[in-house]
């Protein structure tokens, strides 16, 4: 079975992975974004977080693959970097650890592999695969002006020239600022409950060009917090991506920010526990200005707990969920939010619902998608003094399980390890651990 159209509202991460997904089943699919987009792959303007480090985890990855089979081949040719085993770890103040997630001071043979590269780049190629789409109009330079209401449907959108365009499904990848909330206010719809973490993070990147971009081994490291003195706020990192640069990110909280001038950057990193990215960095020169990006909160709106819902309408990506960025969870979670739409409009499904009745399962079936990387950023988001919001006091249970679990492998037990790992990952979903 197919439909006739599907408008995404919102170019970026989000709304191209919702596209490949909608052109299976849409006759045709409407991407619309207010940027110009650039013919390469440079920052623009409408992803102010591109200056800063973007990995993706295994989940994720798993189902960017599928989705695009030649991705991975198509960013090696560019420059991506692929991190096995060996090739990312983390200094902390009690040693070098290649899983942030628990201990590990010995790589693991055979765990799954991370991407590493500029988002820029990431998002340009899986650009190029969907605007070859035949099925699939991008209209760029175009803004959304209002949707189009049928009854208490969304049957379309116009646009800021006045042109309707009618719609089966309508897909908000609109971001954190979801154009969601003010439709439901016009439809006099309820608003979506909320948790809120106030984590007050920020992050400050710059680009380097190294005299040998290879003068570490592997393909990037952490250096986290430190537990005592006067910078327990701040961390960095520094990872290689194409073009043989180096990019380092340094982030901080609770109003202990990175600073936006070079000589504030290395002043930052100078206070950083561990002298590694600081000693990498007098063979190198910066060869980009430094970007500051703010943070102030988390959000995970529960889509999942209203009655009632507009027919023809789904927000994904962040405008459902945004986690705070320093946990590399933010690209991961739209592919498993993607991957649950795709699911649900597989037509050899029996129940296949209709696209104005998919807010039923989708919104259930994501806020599981969701609730592992929401869980792990707020347990490392709380155990920061200062932090405020929402603890999720409802997944005592399943915090419980995972203190045993880690516990259990650190004791050395790799089958707990493995399921820790696949968690944090995305790869298996939280609820996975109540069958242990």
């Amino acid at each position: 079975m197919s439909y006739s159209r599907a408008v995404i509202v919102g170019g970026g991460f989000a709304g191209l992975l919702s596209a490949r997904v909608l052109a299976d089943t849409f006759q045709q699919v409407v991407l619309i974004d207010r940027d110009h987009i650039p013919p390469d792959a440079t920052i623009r303007a409408g992803v102010p977080q591109a200056h800063h480090q973007h990995h993706l985890l295994p989940g994720g990855l798993e189902i960017l693959n599928r989705l695009f089979p030649d991705l991975g081949p198509d960013l090696d040719r560019q420059g991506g970097k692929i991190a096995g085993p060996s090739d990312w770890f983390a200094y902390t103040p009690h040693g070098k650890t290649y899983r942030l997630s628990r201990k590990q001071t010995e790589p693991i043979e055979g765990s799954a592999p991370l991407r590493m590269q500029s988002r820029s780049l990431l998002e340009h190629v899986i650009r190029g695969y969907v605007e070859r789409i035949a099925n699939v109009e991008v209209r760029y330079e175009t803004r959304v002006d209002e949707p189009r209401f049928e009854g208490d449907r969304i049957a379309g959108v116009v646009t800021s020239q006045g042109e309707p365009i009618n719609a089966d499904l309508v897909i908000d990848a609109s971001g954190r600022v979801s154009r969601t909330l003010g439709w439901l206010a016009k439809l006099g719809y309820e608003a979506p409950p909320a948790s809120v973490i106030e984590c007050d993070f920020a992050y400050s990147s710059v680009f380097y060009r190294p005299a040998d971009p290879d003068a570490f081994a592997g393909t990037g490291f952490l250096i986290s917090s430190a537990r005592t003195g006067n910078y327990v706020k701040r961390g960095g990192s520094l990872v290689k991506i194409e073009d043989d640069k180096w990019l380092v990110t340094l982030a901080g909280r609770l109003g202990d920010h990175p600073p936006a001038d070079i000589d504030g950057i290395n002043q930052y990193i100078a206070t950083l526990h561990a002298p590694h990215i600081g000693e990498l960095l007098r063979d190198a020169e910066p060869v980009s200005q430094p970007h500051q990006y703010k943070f102030p909160r988390s959000v995970n709106r529960h889509y999942e707990r209203l009655e009632a819902f507009p027919e023809g309408l789904l927000p994904i990506g962040d405008a459902i969920c945004h986690i705070n960025p320093g946990y590399a969870q933010g690209m991961s979670s739209v592919c498993r939010q993607v991957s649950v739409l795709s699911e649900l409009l597989d037509p050899t499904r029996e129940d296949h619902p209709p696209p104005h009745d998919l807010w039923r399962a989708f919104f259930p079936a994501v806020f599981e998608q969701t609730r592992a990387p929401w869980l792990f950023a707020a347990l490392s988001d709380f155990s920061k003094k200062g932090t405020t919001g929402d603890f999720p006091e409802h997944e005592k249970e399943v915090i419980k399980k995972l203190k045993q679990l880690s516990t259990q492998a650190d004791e050395g037990d790799m089958a707990a390890a493995r399921l820790v790992d696949q968690v944090f990952d995305m790869q298996l979903p939280l609820s996975t651990l109540a069958a242990v």
